[in-house]
């Protein structure tokens, strides 16, 4: 009996190197599928790929994409952050610090709404269902592509974001980096209650 002990207590001890990496597999699916629903919303699908780092404060994410009914149009790459993962129970996004390699807008997302009407509408912020705020940002490449401004950008970005309850607070720099000059700073609070 006394062997058999000894070998299940050895085959056990085996097995923990493995079962440490399968439960950080199996939280960080449940994070990033948290994740995605807590950004998604009607007509907006987010997709997260990647996703590691689920058992620490930073974590990292291959790729993040955000589709409507027409496909794809806002693509991150390489993304890093330092973040309270706790804070996603009470439908907060806070992050101390965000990197993230490279941004692609291909154009401007499709709505129900534009759908709709072809009419200009009012400028309005994007209604997520979760308060979103980003103590440091900084972007290595975004491109925004030719439908947005008439010819496609590319620049780097640096700053912070606070998004709540219709709300928002920024302060942001960005450079161009596409053989263009141009620097670019912008501090701005926005309430959609008040305009």
């Amino acid at each position: 009996m006394t062997m058999l002990r000894r070998l299940l207590l050895v085959l056990a001890l085996l097995s923990l190197p493995h079962a440490a990496p399968a439960q950080e597999q199996t939280d960080a699916g449940f994070l990033a599928r948290q994740i995605e629903s807590a950004l998604s919303s009607d007509g907006q699908e987010v997709r997260i790929t990647g996703f590691q780092g689920a058992l620490s404060s930073t974590a990292t994410m291959t790729s993040l994409t955000v589709a409507d009914a027409e496909g794809v149009w806002l693509r991150a790459e390489n993304v890093r952050m330092n973040w309270n993962r706790t804070a996603l129970l009470a439908r907060r996004i806070d992050i101390r610090e965000l990197s993230v390699g490279e941004i692609t807008v291909l154009r401007t997302p499709v709505t129900e709404e534009s759908a709709r009407s072809p009419e200009a509408t009012p400028f309005a912020l994007p209604q997520l269902p979760v308060s979103v705020n980003v103590g440091s940002l900084s972007v290595g490449r975004i491109t925004l592509g030719a439908p947005l401004l008439g010819q496609e950008i590319a620049l780097t970005l640096s700053g912070n974001v606070a998004l709540n309850s219709g709300a928002v607070n920024t302060s942001l720099t960005a450079s161009r980096i596409d053989g263009q000059q141009g620097d670019f700073s912008l501090i701005a609070a926005y309430s959609e209650t008040t305009r």
